[in-house]
């Protein structure tokens, strides 16, 4: 090989840089597609299953029928609903998760026992129809996917039960079942009513009840809260969680009785997530954004071995040891699909570390260059991972990081004329 200018050798290492970006890219856009694959393979088993599942009930809506008639004399029907909501409901829930698996992916089904009750106050309802003179009444109760109802459920009013029929008659809820009733003359309405659900991902309820408390058991011990309302208490030991919401009308956007207008109630939603509590794939794909900096980092340690240790390497070496570093997510991807993640990132490290270490052993004849790089390696990929458990702060500590690194190759090169080094050449000794 001829010898080269050090501005020639810099711009050399930085085209192979930017080719690197290339292999990078690929594996960024690998973990997209096996993700892709997870998302396709639970989605296969939501169909056999159930979804995500969102309770709520049951709120009792009064049809009356008012004739008019038309500019022409002609007669004509409007339904006027009123829709009326538990003045107390409580629920209580046990939930049993279950990890089922498709192919190499695995998800979280559950089986939730829910018994909900509560009263209705119908004062009014009695003060506006003091005769019954309306069309009908009915109860409807919101399930977002009924294939995950196990058995037939039964509505009780009052000591009266009623069968509960799929689909709803109101605009508030999207699915579920509802069943007319026949009311006697008390004007306070005891309810109860017992659903037996499976799903998958989130358990969510709604809090309807002028005063709504809900507890939730259930043996995991990962769960995520979720919704517009965070548990008022909580327990999570190693075998189980317990959590229990208490909501009164006040900390929601719609009344306890409406007539005919819209609202949102599902904006009010909470419950529990039963997702997995790692998601490898973000986590390699968290890593892999790194890549680059990891690979600038290496090529500038190396690059101070030449100036320093006047012995150079081939373009082509420093291709190698870049190809090397982009394998480790490779790697890191295929492993972490069959266990945990620390373990994946500690294999893949140490697979690319004694590579690339017993590969600068033989190109540079040195034991103890091998081992600077292998422990400026081991340091980088020590702290990348370090940064990746403290996701609230890795913007911080990684220019925190950089900052010291640059102060480093500052002080180390402060005495350098970079000026009689660019101008001259450099013995390229071959390895």
């Amino acid at each position: 090989m001829k010898k080269e200018s050090v501005a020639f050798r810099i711009f050399i290492i930085a085209s192979i840089t930017i080719m690197l970006l290339v292999p990078l890219l690929m594996i960024q856009s690998l973990v997209d597609e096996r993700q892709k694959y997870r998302h396709e393979a639970i989605g296969e088993i939501k169909k056999s299953w159930a979804g995500s599942q969102t309770v709520a009930g049951p709120v009792l809506t009064v049809v009356k029928k008012t004739e008019k008639h038309d500019k022409d004399g002609n007669k004509y029907v409007v339904k006027h609903r009123t829709n009326y909501l538990p003045d107390k409901l409580e629920i209580f829930v046990d939930v049993q998760p279950e990890i089922r698996y498709k192919g190499i992916y695995e998800t979280v089904l559950y089986k939730a026992k829910i018994r909900m009750k509560g009263q209705v106050d119908l004062t009014k309802l009695r003060e506006r129809f003091p005769d019954d003179s309306y069309y009908e009444i009915y109860a409807t109760f919101n399930v977002s996917d009924l294939k995950g109802v196990r058995k037939d459920s039964k509505f009780i009013l009052n000591g009266k039960t009623y069968n509960l029929t799929p689909g709803t008659k109101n605009k508030i809820f999207r699915q579920g079942f509802y069943t007319d009733l026949h009311l006697d003359k008390e004007t306070i309405q005891n309810f109860k009513v017992e659903l037996d659900l499976n799903g998958m991902e989130f358990l969510e309820f709604l809090p309807l009840g002028k005063y709504t408390d809900t507890n939730i058991n259930s043996p995991w011990n990962n769960p995520g809260f979720v919704g517009a309302f965070l548990p008022a208490s909580r327990e999570i030991t190693e075998n189980n969680f317990s959590a229990k919401w208490s909501v009164n009308y006040f900390n929601r956007s719609y009344p306890q009785e409406w007539n005919g207008n819209f609202y949102d109630v599902f904006s009010s939603a909470f419950g529990v997530n039963f997702l997995m509590p790692i998601d490898e794939y973000q986590k390699t794909s968290r890593t892999s954004k790194y890549g680059i900096m990891i690979i600038v980092l290496t090529f500038l340690s190396f690059f101070l071995v030449e100036l320093f240790g006047k012995k150079v390497i081939h373009p082509i070496q420093y291709l190698l040891v870049g190809l090397a570093l982009i394998i480790f997510y490779s790697i890191l991807l295929a492993v972490s699909e069959y266990i945990i993640f620390q373990y994946s990132y500690l294999i893949s490290s140490l697979l690319v570390i004694l590579l690339i270490g017993l590969y600068v052993k033989s190109i540079y004849g040195s034991k103890q260059i091998a081992l600077i790089i292998t422990g400026i390696l081991t340091m980088f990929y020590g702290f990348m991972y370090v940064i990746l458990q403290l996701q609230d702060y890795s913007l911080l500590l990684g220019n925190i990081a950089l900052f010291i690194i640059l102060a480093f190759v500052m002080f180390f090169t402060r005495k350098v004329n970079w000026f009689d080094v660019f101008s001259s050449k450099s013995n390229v000794v071959k390895s």
